[in-house]
């Protein structure tokens, strides 16, 4: 089962989403819109991967987050927390600083919804890459970064992530990854089946 995580702002539902749909079925992908606010995106995850690995039935099969941007922050987060493999596209490697300059009102920019960044949201985010770091374990993350990434240098990236199970880094793709997508879902499948 995969869990897909997107970006700030973003959707659950994009090109990306449908190229994992296609390659491992609707039923094996699940793709939330998450909330902006960090608490609900963590009771919205925790209650989803309550139900896929303790509903009725359970699903069996090992069960991968993978994320873009903040997204890719998330995944790190919810793979940690859960003990399973996690796959980040040009991570969002620190956002409680990095999204200091959107504190206040914003727009998702798929469906317009107003939302609103609070200090509280940062201080939620920098206490979730606590955890992490806390509890790093680099065998869990497989890293794809593009050196034109346009938002977040891929560099901090690689610093961050120092020790993983595997990364990629291309020359291009920028920030959405679209062009290298293809590489991503690779190692997903791979991973599926170990």
């Amino acid at each position: 089962m995969i869990c897909y995580l997107h970006g700030f702002a973003s959707s659950g539902v994009s090109g990306k989403v449908d190229k994992l749909r296609e390659r491992f079925g609707d039923d094996q992908v699940i793709a939330p819109d998450l909330p902006f606010d960090p608490n609900e995106v963590y009771t919205l995850v925790n209650a989803m991967v309550r139900e896929i690995c303790f509903g009725d039935p359970p699903t069996t099969g090992r069960l991968i987050f993978v994320g873009t941007s903040l997204g890719a922050f998330y995944a790190n987060y919810f793979g940690h927390l859960f003990d399973c493999p996690v796959v980040l596209v040009n991570p969002s490697v620190c956002p409680s600083q990095t999204l200091r300059d959107r504190l206040g009102p914003n727009k998702s920019f798929m469906s317009g919804e107003e939302f609103l960044v609070s200090i509280a949201h940062l201080d939620t985010l920098a206490s979730m890459r606590n955890y992490v770091t806390q509890y790093y374990n680099s065998n869990l993350i497989n890293l794809f970064l593009a050196e034109d990434d346009e938002v977040i240098p891929y560099r901090a990236a690689l610093e961050e992530f120092k020790f993983v199970n595997s990364v990629r880094v291309t020359e291009d793709g920028g920030h959405r990854y679209h062009k290298n997508w293809d590489l991503v879902v690779d190692k997903i499948e791979e991973l599926l089946k170990n």
